[in-house]
């Protein structure tokens, strides 16, 4: 009793802290008009681009290679002026130098803070995590009130906030010491592959917002960042799932599967039907950035699809990250590479303008990629355990995953 309990807490806790970054993401639709909306979209999901290469798994990576935070920091600001190199050649989101070096700032503490705050996640230390991510929105919130009252620009304000949030929690980090290259070297190999598998969607998630926000009018623009905002906190459930399965000690198929697949269904469901109701019966909740009409036919689309992306992804990963070897991680990392690299290609194209699509299409590229990577990382999971498994076994698995993708879709 006392353990189911503790469970219940955690859940709670994780939830709270987690649905308060899609919040206060939310709350800025709100509080701006339409313009300084768009502005803020165009900032944050450039720098959402340029922290997910940042990063680069290494938050999975710290966790099995001891590294000095120095080496830590160099390697996440090699990767960081990288990726915006990258973004610059191919579509130079922004051209004042100040604003670069801002944004760059941004990145460089919120990617070093966000490693070290999953490794208390991923060491047990929830609560610790729990409240530096409140800490996180709760320094984001400050945003509002330091441009409607003190007239400051965002690319003043973000870098502050960066560098608070990683001093703050600078002294509850697990620091280590080890700084040799030998260990540098494995650092990059598994956080080469961790990014590729645990990354690979959240950079076509945050991709699409990057392109709608520097390339489509500012009301469509808005109106599909606002129906994502709706639509992310199924991504949240699911990562809090997947967090509570990271904190589990009972590493079993059946119990991080089935109890990931059962638990992400019933809280998507659930969540999907609040929304729908709640936009087609109190459409004044919408705030005057936005056209109601348009996040309407948006929200539409992308609750249908990502809904049943969610049930699938979370559980399986978890079981990935939390009770496979690295050796399926590089494998399934490999495979990966050679989709995201087809995939960039596309992506490419869109951004030179070669090829030409609307919000509609835009969802349907997103869809067919992620799935791609979805059903290529469930095969190679579990197609070396077919032979080992009793026929019972496998069917059970199958059976589950069926089940959950059979039910009907119930919308960063």
């Amino acid at each position: 009793m006392l353990s189911q309990f503790a469970n219940i807490k955690k859940l709670v806790l994780l939830g709270f802290a987690v649905a308060s970054t899609k919040i206060m993401l939310l709350l800025f639709a709100y509080f701006f008009d339409a313009e300084n909306y768009n502005q803020f979209n165009q900032i944050y999901y450039t720098a959402s681009m340029v922290i997910l290469f940042g990063s680069l798994g290494f938050n999975i990576a710290i966790t099995r290679v001891n590294l000095s935070l120095k080496l830590v920091t160099a390697s996440v600001l090699l990767m960081i002026l990288t990726a915006y190199l990258f973004l610059q050649i191919f579509s130079a989101p922004f051209e004042n130098v100040f604003e670069i070096v801002s944004i760059l700032i941004y990145c460089l503490f919120i990617s070093l803070a966000g490693i070290y705050v999953f490794h208390l996640l991923f060491s047990g230390r929830y609560r610790d995590y729990a409240i530096l991510t409140l800490l996180y929105s709760a320094l984001h919130l400050l945003i509002i009130p330091a441009i409607l009252f003190l007239k400051l620009s965002l690319f003043s304000i973000l870098p502050v906030i960066a560098f608070l949030w990683f001093l703050i929690g600078s002294p509850k980090y697990i620091r280590q010491k080890d700084s040799s290259f030998r260990n540098l070297k494995e650092f990059y190999k598994i956080g080469i592959s961790a990014f590729v598998i645990n990354s690979a969607v959240s950079l076509a998630l945050a991709a699409d917002k990057y392109f709608v926000n520097h390339f489509f009018a500012v009301e469509t623009a808005n109106a599909y960042t606002f129906a994502w905002g709706l639509t992310a906190p199924m991504f949240y459930i699911g990562v809090l799932i997947e967090q509570y399965l990271f904190s589990e000690t009972n590493t079993s198929k059946s119990n991080i599967l089935r109890r990931g697949f059962i638990m992400v269904t019933v809280f998507v469901t659930f969540y999907a039907a609040a929304m729908i109701a709640a936009i087609y019966l109190f459409p004044n909740i919408m705030p005057a950035s936005v056209d109601h009409a348009t996040v309407l036919k948006i929200f539409t689309l992308m609750i249908s699809g990502y809904s049943v992306y969610v049930i699938l992804h979370f559980p399986v990963n978890a079981y990935l990250f939390k009770a496979l070897g690295t050796g399926k991680q590089k494998t399934i990392s490999l495979y990966f590479s050679i989709i995201i690299s087809v995939y960039i290609l596309l992506y490419v194209l869109i951004l030179q303008g070669i090829v030409i699509i609307d919000y509609f299409w835009l969802l349907a590229f997103t869809w067919s990629y992620i799935f791609t990577l979805l059903i290529t990382k469930i095969i190679l999971m579990f197609r070396k355990d077919i032979g080992k498994e009793s026929v019972n076994n496998i069917l059970e698995i199958t059976n589950l995953v069926s089940q959950r993708a059979d039910q009907p879709p119930a919308e960063t």
